[in-house]
């Protein structure tokens, strides 16, 4: 049954994910995967699944979407069974049937010497510390840690079983070069029995099988890995008179190297001179109690989601958050070349480090906005804060099947632009954008209506809650218009659909739909914007007259005062106003920085003149917080000030550089017919521009 894309897309969506989740952890590596994925993929037995890019000629399913090379039927979901069982270090590091893997993680080691010396400090209090009275006191149990059953090529060695390591990778590595600070210990010794201690930890860190392949017992990323491997293999040089050591750089040369990698020196350094500090006697005792007496709980969840899900309710992990996952495939899963993961995994570390113009970093939390707003855009869909991991590998491939490409190029294409401009965006720095730095005089015009409307969108999305989805369309704007020039959005064409977006999130802010309402709206407006049909009057298409009539009366009731949120909404939409104004007699490059609002009838009217101008307590309240009688400012004003009588505020409002707050400071008198009159002279203003 051949299918089109967008078929296929919903196919993968519904169908294909639930079982792959267990096809990716038993998955052959990607060099065996890409390899075979021109082969067609069986979803179920007499069924064959195929994509087209553009609804025409048959494209292969791309690789990850393979279940089996056998084709057979999908396994079962439900009832997936998790085993927990505990385990003493000598059996999990006996034999190959405990062999773990930390490449995929995308956390590396980090742990310091302060975490090295604790674990240190533990075991060998309980195990040999003689004035300690935890001395034997029974075993030791070093909790749990949380193991995804990978693939294990059987043929090349052997009887076993490999892991994928989603909680543990700390203590796993740090106990590996324990072994190995032991081992290492006893090579030069002479004393009796030590030959056959060596060769026992040796077995421990490189489990040995006649006639298979060697193997370590735990691996990190190949270019962090290659410390680790020299240590636990071991590799030796040769000292002289017999003597032999590990072939480990000497800390003067440890500077080129990976973090992790001076991390694994530095920790197994500390620990080989901890370890030295014994006799023979006290390692041989120390080795016996872990060996024997040293437990972890091993879970082995049947996917890596429900493993996930138990590290999460562990209160563990808390710092590994859905785009950290989604980093993990983009860099490795998705991306076949070695030297590719490394360089697209370097180039997103380098974009999610703390905000830096110069490096061209834009920080974590913005490139993990930026893909979820993405992925929302992309599968049309409200992402939940519980399935943010599922919807942002659903977008990468969807990405994929459609074009055709990697990880390296979905983050290029995709990550990359989308994070820089949500960066730029919320940072307000528009005129770092190419289609504002790059126009000419003929387009200033244009240019500073543009930035205008970002600037009011900025405040209502950053700062009010229920606005919030309308980011997801001024980025959608924002990366059209900053696409290749032959397929850029035009400034007047960006300049009208800015103008439409406003108007939707006004309609949020001030009448607070339901989330689901509030995507639908900003998806019904993508589909019109990626039609690439802009009509000149695309604000009736975006909110009906309903709608309209329904903001402007929620507008002129609003109880703007009376919180810290509606001050907020206040204060961006007078900016704007005020702004408006400028640029209606000339002023192009005036723009408001002013974040604070003043009530210009206090809401705390203890003075003479207040009362009298105020007597009915009713018509007071009602009026207190609308619109009509906040003044922007451009400085916090004192409790004093704030409660001054109407003459001494006007001579502050004369001051002030917003042309709406000046204009109060012309009134004679503030009493309810002045406010009236403002308040609609701002409703006035607010249905010129938005057409309200």
């Amino acid at each position: 049954m051949l299918v089109n894309t967008s078929a296929t897309i919903a196919l993968l969506a519904v169908i294909v994910y639930p079982y792959t989740q267990l096809a990716l952890a038993f998955q052959p590596p990607l060099q065996h995967a890409l390899a075979s994925k021109s082969s067609t993929s069986h979803l179920h037995s007499g069924s064959v699944l195929s994509a087209t890019a553009d609804g025409g000629s048959d494209m292969p399913l791309p690789f990850f979407a393979s279940v089996s090379e056998q084709g057979s039927a999908a396994p079962e979901v439900a009832g997936s069974t998790t085993v927990t069982t505990r385990l003493p270090l000598g059996t999990l590091f006996d034999s190959r049937d405990y062999i773990f893997n930390a490449a995929t993680n995308v956390r590396g080691y980090e742990w310091t010497l302060k975490e090295t010396d604790e674990l240190f400090d533990d075991l060998s209090d309980v195990a040999i510390g003689e004035e300690s009275p935890n001395k034997h006191r029974g075993d030791y149990e070093l909790s749990q840690i949380v193991l995804v059953p990978m693939e294990w090529d059987r043929a090349s060695y052997g009887l076993g079983g490999r892991y994928d390591v989603h909680d543990g990778q700390q203590r796993l590595v740090t106990l590996c070069l324990l072994f190995a600070a032991l081992r290492e210990s006893f090579r030069n010794e002479n004393a009796p029995g030590v030959d056959e201690t060596i060769e026992e930890l040796t077995s421990m860190l490189n489990p040995p099988k006649v006639r298979k392949a060697a193997v370590l017992r735990i691996e990190l990323r190949k270019r962090d890995n290659e410390m680790l491997r020299r240590i636990l293999s071991p590799d030796l040089v040769d000292e002289g008179k017999g003597s032999m050591k590990l072939n480990i750089l000497p800390p003067e040369d440890w500077k080129g190297l990976s973090l992790t990698n001076a991390r694994i020196l530095t920790n197994y350094s500390r620990l080989a001179s901890r370890v030295a500090e014994l006799t023979t006697e006290q390692r041989l005792c120390f080795l016996d109690y872990l060996i024997e007496h040293v437990y972890l709980l091993c879970c082995v969840p049947e996917t890596p989601t429900i493993a996930r899900n138990i590290v999460m309710a562990q209160g563990k992990g808390m710092n590994t958050e859905p785009i950290d996952d989604f980093k993990g495939l983009v860099c490795f899963r998705y991306t076949l070349n070695e030297e590719d993961m490394y360089s697209t995994f370097d180039k997103w570390d380098t974009l999610a480090s703390m905000p830096d113009a110069e490096v061209g970093s834009v920080g974590r939390d913005n490139v993990a906005s930026a893909c979820l707003l993405r992925a929302s855009a992309a599968l049309q869909t409200k992402i939940r804060k519980n399935d943010e991991a599922l919807a942002l590998e659903n977008w990468l491939r969807q990405d994929l099947i459609k074009h055709g490409y990697e990880g390296k190029e979905f983050y290029a294409k995709n990550i990359e632009p989308a994070s820089r401009a949500l960066q730029l965006y919320r940072d307000g720095s528009f005129d770092s954008f190419e289609f504002i730095s790059k126009g000419g005089k003929e387009t200033a015009d244009l240019q500073s209506t543009i930035m205008m409307r970002l600037s009011f969108l900025r405040g209502l999305t950053t700062g009010i809650a229920s606005a919030r989805e309308a980011e997801i369309l001024v980025l959608d704007l924002l990366l059209k218009a900053e696409g290749d020039s032959h397929k850029a959005l035009a400034l007047d064409e960006l300049d009208l659909c800015l103008s439409s977006v406003e108007i939707c999130a006004l309609w949020m802010a001030v009448l607070r739909p339901s989330p689901l309402q509030r995507h639908k709206r900003c998806f019904d407006i993508l589909d019109i914007l990626d039609s690439g049909v802009l009509l000149d009057d695309m604000a009736d298409v975006v909110i009906s007259d309903d709608e309209k009539t329904a903001v402007r009366e929620g507008i002129s009731q609003f109880e703007f005062g009376a919180s810290p949120t509606g001050k907020k909404l206040a204060v961006t939409m007078l900016q704007r106003l005020n702004t408006q104004l400028l640029m209606d007699i000339g002023n192009k490059e005036k723009t408001f920085s002013h974040n604070f609002v003043e009530h210009i009838l206090p809401t705390n009217t203890y003075r003479k003149y207040w009362s009298e101008q105020w007597p009915d307590e009713e018509i007071k309240d009602a009026w207190t917080h609308k619109i009509g009688n906040l003044a922007l400012m451009s400085r916090k004003s004192t409790a004093k000030e704030s409660n001054n009588v109407f003459g001494e505020k006007k001579d502050r409002y004369k001051k002030e550089t917003a042309p709406l707050t000046q204009d109060v400071a012309d009134i004679d008198t503030w009493n309810k017919y002045a406010l009236a009159e403002n308040h609609g002279k701002h409703l006035g203003l607010i249905g010129k521009i938005w057409g309200l």
